[in-house]
């Protein structure tokens, strides 16, 4: 070992050797930053997709709601027709059954199914 030349530091040398800490410790901040923005931007990525879908579907229900409202003043408009057909077809029936003659068999039936004559069943019309 004795034999050895000594070298003698450069002062150059060690000032090299701090800048390289620096930059080095420099370049991992920025790695790292790097990192964090990465996620961060995957993150709103994802955000934004999730806001652009919820976007489609308020346009979309809003769309849904004014196709909606004509449809339903047509149902009700449809609904009251039938409501008046209905109740026009039981005056209908009701003025029908008034007009039809009495059957004069069937009247001495009645009278004797009161009397408790007779084994021939009589249907009795519901009283509206």
């Amino acid at each position: 070992m004795k034999n050895r030349p000594h070298f003698r530091p450069n002062p150059y040398y060690e000032d090299l050797e701090r800048m390289e800490e620096e930059v080095m410790s420099i370049l991992h901040n920025l790695e790292m930053e790097n990192t964090e923005i990465h996620e961060n931007s995957h993150k709103l990525k994802k955000e934004m997709t999730f806001s652009r879908n919820l976007l489609s579907q308020l346009l979309m229900e809003n769309t849904c709601r004014k196709k909606l409202v004509p449809l339903k003043q047509e149902s009700k408009e449809v609904h009251l027709d039938c409501a008046l057909k209905q109740k026009y077809l039981v005056d209908f029936n009701k003025k029908d059954k008034d007009q039809q003659r009495p059957d004069p068999a069937s009247g001495s039936l009645r009278k004797c199914k009161r009397a408790g004559i007779g084994h021939t069943p009589v249907r009795e019309l519901p009283d509206e």
